[in-house]
């Protein structure tokens, strides 16, 4: 039971969490002042509908990077298994992979908009599910690094 709260805590208090309260309030607060700013940039319409892809391929490499992540090819003595907190560092890996497909779900619904007329809605969904992707992707990255780090650090004090 403490393993869930310690996932559900990693899931409700973090960054990605802060981005979709955030997209939320500007959606209520700033929907037409988001309008006006996209139809002054006048990005394109087919560059718009593909960027909606970004989020699923970088969905796609955290489920690849999480098994570098949990199980790090320097750990031969398998010492990251045998550390007493693994489990919370898989709570935050199944935290942020959670985010990662919440916000490859939300890209994939935005990309059925209609791209020649978007509405602030689509917009914001968009960006709220890169950005959140962005974050997702640099935390694994971050920790995946540090695992590493570590791992090699303790091997060498052997």
């Amino acid at each position: 039971m403490k393993e869930f709260f310690e996932t559900l805590r990693f899931f409700v208090v973090s960054f990605e969490a802060v981005i979709v309260v955030l997209g939320v309030f500007a959606e209520a607060r700033y929907s037409d002042q988001v309008l006006t700013l996209v139809a002054s940039i006048k990005v394109p319409d087919e560059q718009l509908k593909y960027l909606v892809m970004l989020p699923a391929g970088l969905c796609g490499w955290a489920f690849v990077s999480g098994r570098k992540l949990l199980f790090p090819d320097k750990d031969k003595s398998n010492v990251l298994l045998d550390w007493p907190d693994y489990w919370r560092l898989k709570a935050g890996f199944s935290a942020a992979l959670a985010w990662s497909v919440v916000f490859m779900v939300i890209s994939i619904i935005v990309w059925f908009a209609d791209w020649k007329q978007p509405t602030s809605s689509a917009l914001i969904a968009l960006a709220v599910s890169m950005l959140g992707s962005l974050i997702c992707a640099l935390s694994i990255y971050n920790a995946q690094t540090n695992v590493e780090e570590a791992v090699g650090r303790f091997r060498d004090m052997r």
